[in-house]
């Protein structure tokens, strides 16, 4: 797989330098870097191979990646030096110039992504729309489960092939038995994406929001591992002096289950108005993949362990700008999103 990858960077640059317009830079984007690119198909292949490989390749695959968005930024800004689109006997308007920035929320995204592709993490996506035994039943949540009162769930008026309930997924959870089908194990991946509940909205609570979400899943994994990746996260995303711990916490489809909390940044743990004057706050939860689960996956829990670990990026994001109005990252309120990332 290094001799393809090399040889994708031969073939872009060589590509690369034939470019005389923006239509071919774009076309170029869209080669290497769409959503069925070159890139995309390299990181496709990462979960067969074995964790060193994925160590080894995902950072050559991303060092591909970003040698093609430089080298694209650069060329298209050679073009708009040698062609500005503003010039004379171009039939275009002269609009103020105005930089645009990433929307908070996608901003996020790219940065959390960004620090799991670097450990190996393959991003996997689910249905908006799904069945209840993916988003419940699989996940150790049966029917008439009192845990299901803890998702405000917005149902559809129809079942699926299978009888199943349809519904607007609570979380992105769902993944987690899609993926051991797909990949069956060792497996590592990682969602980043929207989900929904029936919430009354307020300042902390939206029927649309963002959830971000791990899995684990090979031999020998234990709580160790999920106490190193909880940390290495919020130091990446919170400064290297961020602290966490684990609290017990109960989720169906995990045993044990833990709560994540992060010592406050702005106080250091001394305690103040931002993290309730705790010293903490909470930033994830977590824990052991439950048995039953695996079973439902069709993995032997005798031989294979694993963990989920997700957070809520929206709160993430509410703490780390000051805005203390979830609502303001989904309606579309320029003068807000103009601040940007």
């Amino acid at each position: 797989m290094l001799d393809k990858i090399d040889q994708f960077q031969k073939e872009f640059l060589q590509e690369l330098e034939g470019v005389k317009n923006r239509g071919e830079i774009n076309e170029l984007r869209v080669k290497y870097l769409g959503r069925k690119g070159v890139i995309k198909s390299l990181l496709k292949q990462l979960p067969s191979l074995t964790v060193e490989e994925k160590r080894r390749l995902g950072g050559k695959i991303n060092q591909l990646k970003k040698l093609v968005e430089k080298k694209l930024a650069e060329q298209e800004e050679k073009l708009n030096q040698e062609q500005p689109l503003t010039s004379q006997g171009e039939f275009l308007p002269h609009w103020p110039s105005q930089f645009g920035r990433l929307h908070p929320i996608e901003w996020m995204r790219q940065r959390v992504l960004n620090i799991f592709h670097h450990l190996g993490f393959v991003e996997f996506k689910g249905p908006h729309i799904e069945n209840d035994w993916f988003n419940f039943a699989g996940l150790n949540i049966p029917p008439g489960h009192p845990a299901r009162d803890l998702w405000d769930t917005l149902y559809l008026n129809q079942n699926d092939k299978k009888g199943n309930p349809l519904l607007l997924r609570t979380h992105t959870s769902n993944i987690q038995l899609r993926a051991l089908e797909k990949y069956g194990v060792p497996l590592r991946v990682m969602a980043f994406d929207r989900c929904f509940r029936r919430e009354i909205l307020d300042p902390r609570h939206s029927h649309t929001f963002s959830q971000f979400e791990v899995l684990v899943v090979d031999k020998g994994i234990n709580m160790n591992h999920l106490k190193w990746l909880s940390d290495y996260f919020l130091k990446e995303i919170l400064g290297q002096v961020t602290e966490s711990r684990f609290r017990p916490k109960y989720y169906p489809f995990v045993e044990p289950g833990v709560g994540v909390d992060a010592k406050c940044v702005f106080c250091n743990g001394k305690g103040c108005p931002i993290c309730s004057y705790s010293g903490w706050f909470e930033i994830a939860g977590a824990g052991m993949v439950h048995p039953q689960v695996l079973k439902n996956a069709g993995i032997d829990p005798n031989e294979y362990s694993g963990f989920a670990w997700g957070f809520g990026p929206d709160r993430m994001l509410m703490l780390m700008t000051g805005v203390n109005d979830i609502r303001q990252f989904y309606q579309g309120d320029f003068q807000f999103l103009k601040g940007g990332r």
